[in-house]
């Protein structure tokens, strides 16, 4: 952590306030919960992976929902991504290749892109990377995706990678560029860039003491109103202390707007505000299509990196749908946190039925078409 940067020692300190909450299921209750409830996220919320779960019969269709069009996702597991703790980026790029064209069923990678945009689309690449250089959206998919969407006819200088903060994308390794004939990389507190005052998120739902300015308003970035016609969301895979996961709804939806150190901490969670921020057009409208990086992921601690609750999983998530995406992210997380006799996080992550009530896509395993990729 920089020493100057107040937005992850705000992090560190609501999640410290977190972490001793009386409300935390310890191991003994989760699974008794496990044993005596069906539903909740996903339905029986196994910690096997959801396509195991599927395959042994623990998770079937719903009938009631079989006349309803399955969503593709792809869990794209890259068997050679890692080599002795060096990254193979060839490997990478034939993973994401691979994954997407098994996720629109095209033959070419380049077919695969000309199914997501179009070639006058101004397009926003939303990364995470508060983390740092270890635990943020790695480059090679950045990369991976600017080649993809080149391909499909969209020019460089259509293209902005963006996030919050200027400070976060400079750690991580993404130099803020402004150069109007090329790729951008913009913060939404980049001079000239800022938040748009006409489009907001209004609430009282949160924690007095911790908003801006006393506000009850969240404005979205400008980024986000002004400047891109759809939006790719390339969230990490990774445990957060105050909403379990943080997967493709917290990424889109905090690193849209502003003021939201309010909605965290006990007793809200971030939810329903994260779901609530996501319903609005600008985001909901535009979101064509998510990839959560799981090259390295984090099962506690998070958001930000620490070592020992990081491991080198090599996989992807790919969907349209980010709540569903967001299913396979704590079913994994789930897992991992099982293997290392630590609790379950679901209940902290109760924005992931609330995004799916709303509308922002589906928490239930059986409408999805889980298709998956090796290499």
């Amino acid at each position: 952590m920089k020493p100057n940067d107040k937005v992850i020692a705000d992090i560190i300190a609501d999640s410290r306030e977190v972490a001793h909450h009386p409300d935390t299921l310890d191991r003994r209750q989760f699974l008794t919960r496990l044993a005596t409830q069906v539903g909740g996220i996903g339905g029986a919320l196994s910690t096997l992976p959801a396509f195991a779960q599927l395959s042994s019969g623990q998770l079937q269709p719903d009938p009631t929902t079989e006349s309803v069009p399955l969503i593709p996702v792809v869990e794209a597991i890259g068997k050679k991504v890692w080599e002795n703790d060096q990254l193979n980026e060839d490997a990478v790029s034939e993973l994401m290749d691979q994954a997407m064209m098994k996720l629109t069923g095209r033959s070419s990678a380049k077919e695969a892109w000309r199914d997501i945009v179009l070639p006058d689309d101004i397009v926003g690449i939303k990364i995470n990377p508060l983390a740092g250089p270890e635990l943020s959206t790695h480059s090679i998919i950045v990369d991976k995706i600017v080649e993809g969407l080149y391909g499909a006819g969209v020019l460089r200088k259509q293209i902005i990678i963006w996030d919050r903060f200027e400070a976060h994308l400079l750690n991580a390794g993404y130099p803020i560029r402004q150069d109007e004939g090329d790729v951008r990389t913009l913060a939404s507190d980049t001079e000239g860039i800022g938040y748009d005052d006409e489009v907001f998120y209004e609430s009282e739902k949160d924690s007095v003491a911790r908003r801006e300015n006393e506000s009850t308003l969240s404005r979205y970035s400008r980024i986000v109103t002004q400047q891109v016609d759809v939006l790719i969301n390339v969230p990490v895979l990774k445990h957060h202390a105050m909403a379990g996961v943080s997967g493709c709804l917290k990424n889109l939806a905090f690193g849209s707007v502003d003021n939201t150190r309010r909605f965290h901490g006990k007793p809200l969670y971030c939810n329903p505000a994260i779901g609530e921020i996501l319903e609005h057009k600008v985001l909901k409208e535009k979101l064509v299509l998510n990839i959560v990086d799981g090259l390295v992921a984090s099962f506690d601690k998070g958001p930000t990196y620490h070592a020992e609750s990081t491991w080198k999983y090599g996989s992807l998530f790919i969907s349209t749908d980010p709540v569903i995406l967001d299913v396979l992210v704590l079913q994994t997380i789930n897992q991992k946190r099982e293997e290392m006799e630590l609790d379950s996080v679901s209940k902290l992550s109760n924005h992931i039925n609330t995004a799916s009530n709303l509308g922002i896509g589906t928490n239930t395993l059986g409408q999805a078409d889980l298709r998956k990729v090796e290499i």
